[in-house]
C-alpha cells in the first residue's frame, strides 16, 4: 500500500438523503483544513454519477438509502472506482449489518450517533491505511466471528488450505499459541503463515487480515 500524502485535502462526496444530516456533516467537515467537501448525493445513483464526476478519496455512505442500499452502491462503486474508500454511515450497531458493509468493500463503519471524533478519525484512517475500525466495532466483530458458524467460507485462490484454516482461528479469537497447539506445528510456523497471510492481502495486521478474508469469502459472515 502507497504512502498518502495528508498534505493534500481528503476529498469527500457526503452520500445521505437526509438534508439536515447533509448539512451537519459539512459544518463538522469544513472546519477541518484537510478535509474538502466536493459532492452532495440524496441518493446511491447520484453517489455513483459524482464518484465519476469529481473522483473523490471518500465517500461517506448511508447505509439505508431508499432504493438501492447502502451496501449495494458501496459494491458498485468498488467495481467501478476501487481506489475511492467508503465509510458507511449507520445507526445499525449489530454484526450483520458491519460485516455486510465490510464485505461489500467498505473501508470504515461509523454509527451516526457516535461523535464527530471518531468519524474525522476515521476518515483520515481509512485514507492512511486502507481500513479502519473504531475500537468497539472492532470488538463487536471480532466478537460476532468468534461463533462457529460464521467460520464456513473458503472461497478464493489466493491462499493456500492451511493459510485459510490459520485466518479462520485468527477470526476465531485464537492466539498465535494457540493455533500452533492446535494444528501441531510451532508458534514460528504460524509466524510464517501470517506473514505470507498479511502479505498476499496487502494488509498489515490481524484485524486488517479479518475484513479482508471476509471481503474476499475466506471467512463466511452467513
Amino acid at each position: 500500500m502507497g504512502k498518502v500524502n495528508l498534505s493534500k485535502s481528503i476529498r469527500i462526496i457526503i452520500a445521505d438523503d437526509h438534508a439536515l444530516f447533509r448539512e451537519g456533516l459539512r459544518k463538522i467537515l469544513e472546519l477541518e483544513q484537510d478535509m474538502e467537501i466536493v459532492g452532495e448525493a440524496n441518493a446511491g445513483a447520484e453517489a455513483l454519477q459524482l464518484a465519476e464526476k469529481v473522483k473523490p478519496d471518500v465517500i461517506l455512505m448511508d447505509i439505508s438509502f431508499h432504493g438501492p442500499n447502502g451496501v449495494r452502491i458501496t459494491r458498485q462503486v468498488k467495481k467501478r472506482y476501487g481506489k475511492v474508500h467508503v465509510i458507511m454511515l449507520s445507526m445499525h450497531e449489530d454484526i450483520a449489518h458491519i460485516t455486510e458493509s465490510f464485505q461489500a468493500g467498505a473501508s470504515g463503519y461509523v454509527i451516526k450517533t457516535r461523535g464527530s471524533d471518531e468519524l474525522l478519525n476515521t476518515i483520515r484512517c481509512v485514507v492512511k491505511e486502507g481500513v479502519c475500525m473504531p475500537p468497539f466495532i472492532e470488538h463487536k466483530l471480532l466478537k460476532g466471528i468468534r461463533k462457529p458458524d460464521f467460520l464456513s467460507g473458503t472461497k478464493g485462490a489466493n491462499l493456500t488450505k492451511r493459510e485459510v484454516k490459520v485466518l479462520k482461528l485468527v477470526a476465531f479469537g485464537k492466539t498465535n499459541k494457540e493455533i500452533a497447539k492446535k494444528l501441531f506445528v510451532s508458534e514460528k510456523t504460524i509466524k510464517n503463515h501470517l506473514n505470507h497471510i498479511f502479505k498476499k492481502l496487502g494488509v498489515k495486521n490481524r484485524a486488517h487480515a479479518v475484513v479482508e478474508g471476509l471481503k474476499r469469502d475466506y471467512i463466511s459472515g452467513e
